[in-house]
Order: C-alpha cells, then sequence, then structure tokens
C-alpha cells in the first residue's frame, strides 16, 4: 500500500475512533425520533383546545389546510408529518406494513403513536392552558388516530378516525368523558364497512364510548358530508360542552 493510502486509512480510523467515542446519548437519541411537524393557532393566541390531524400515507401536513381554515372557533393545531417517503409525500408505516399480520401491523402503529404522543405531551408542556385535545386522521393516520385515543386516554379526550381498520385493544377502561366517531364509506373497497361495523359493535358491547356513522356510495375517500359530520363533531368535543362538561375544564 502506498504511503498517501496508509495515511488516508489512519485518519479514516481516527476519525471513527472519535465517532466511537462521542456517540449521542438518550437524549440526542430522542430528538433524532421526533416527528416533523406544523402548529399554529386558530381563532385567538391562546386557546385551550388542540386538534391534531394525522395524514393519509403519501400526503403531508399541508393536506389539512382547507379544511381547517373556515373551522371557525379557537384552536391549536398540530400536524404531524410522517417520517418515511411515499410517492410525493409521506407515510406512517415500513414498506412492507401491508405484508404483515395483524400482530405486527398493530405493533408499526403502536411504536409510531408513540412518536405522536410525545409531540401531545411536548405540546401540553409548552402551552399549559391546554385544557381538550382531540386527534384525528385519514386511513393510516385515522389507525393512529384510533390508537392513540385508546393507549393514552390521558392525553387524547376525543378521537375522529377516518377510514380505519382500528387495530389493537384499549390498554384500559375508557373514561366515560371520553368519545370516538368512526367516520367511514360503505363502498370503501380497501378498508370493509362491514368489519368496522362489527368491530365498533364489539367494542360497544365491552363499553368503550364508540359510534359508527357510514356514508353509502362513498368509497375510501371524505366526502363534505363527511367533513361536515367530522367538524361539527371534533368542534363539540374541543368545546368541553359535550356530554354536560364545561369549558376549561382541568382534568
Amino acid at each position: 500500500m502506498k504511503r498517501s493510502g496508509i495515511a488516508a486509512l489512519l485518519v479514516l480510523t481516527a476519525l471513527c475512533m472519535g465517532c466511537a467515542g462521542t456517540r449521542p446519548g438518550p437524549e440526542a437519541a430522542a430528538a433524532s425520533q421526533a416527528l416533523k411537524h406544523e402548529t399554529y393557532t386558530l381563532g385567538g393566541k391562546q386557546p385551550d383546545a388542540m386538534l391534531v390531524a394525522l395524514h393519509y400515507s403519501g400526503a403531508t401536513p399541508a393536506f389539512w389546510h382547507e379544511f381547517l381554515k373556515d373551522w371557525g372557533a379557537p384552536v391549536r393545531v398540530l400536524l404531524p408529518q410522517g417520517p418515511n417517503p411515499r410517492r410525493e409525500g409521506f407515510t406512517w408505516v415500513p414498506t412492507d406494513h401491508e405484508q404483515k399480520d395483524e400482530a405486527a401491523k398493530t405493533a408499526d402503529l403502536e411504536q409510531m403513536a408513540e412518536r405522536v404522543a410525545q409531540l401531545i405531551r411536548e405540546a401540553r408542556r409548552a402551552h399549559p392552558e391546554l385544557r381538550r385535545v382531540a386527534v384525528t386522521g385519514f386511513s393510516y393516520g385515522g389507525d393512529l388516530a384510533w390508537l392513540l385515543a385508546i393507549r393514552y386516554p390521558d392525553l387524547v379526550d376525543a378521537a375522529a378516525p377516518m377510514g380505519s381498520r382500528l387495530l389493537g385493544e384499549p390498554a384500559q377502561a375508557l373514561p366515560d368523558t371520553r368519545r370516538v366517531l368512526v367516520l367511514h364509506g360503505e363502498a370503501d373497497a380497501i378498508i370493509d364497512f362491514q368489519k368496522t361495523v362489527a368491530r365498533v359493535e364489539a367494542l360497544k358491547a365491552r363499553g368503550v364510548p364508540i359510534e359508527l356513522r357510514g356514508y353509502p356510495d362513498l368509497g375510501h375517500d371524505m366526502s363534505p358530508q363527511l367533513i361536515e359530520d367530522w367538524r361539527t363533531f371534533l368542534r363539540q368535543q374541543l368545546s368541553g360542552t359535550a356530554h354536560g362538561q364545561e369549558p376549561g375544564d382541568a382534568r
């Protein structure tokens, strides 16, 4: 080996050793897992409610802008971005997600739900005025919204998953004040509406505070009527006036 080649190898070895000696600690590792996101307020500088909206696979947080611009009530918006590139946007799951069995799919979503939950925790720490939080999403985003509702009832008050599979089981009995409204096209060729009907009925029989609203002739998509129902439900839940609660009630 030429002298210049040996010198280069020694330099590379020294650099690698230096890297090994300065490996990131737990805080740096956690920061590297933080999801990119947008957050802003509508209708006021310090609203006491926050809406977390999770885009579908192949989209970006900008997907939600047109649905939020006429929200009509004070709210903080948190729009996370999926970490994995897909088509012109991003997704929440690995590329082999659809080839996995139900347990493995649920595990993928649970790992991602924890990352979104961490964003919600950080937002609540940064904005102590927040009293109520709702999550929503479509398709894989809806899968995540559902898991956040059943796994993190300490963080989430209401959820509106759309076109979602409802994978996973509640980790504990949900408080009576929590509400989940599932919105689903009855002609959905990707996620069978009848399976969603059976799933919701089974959950209701176990005391889960969940309701289903179907939309005839709607596929794996969103319609003007669905969006109107979605907005009405979430605004009501975030106002704190649903089910006898008062606005601004602390937990």
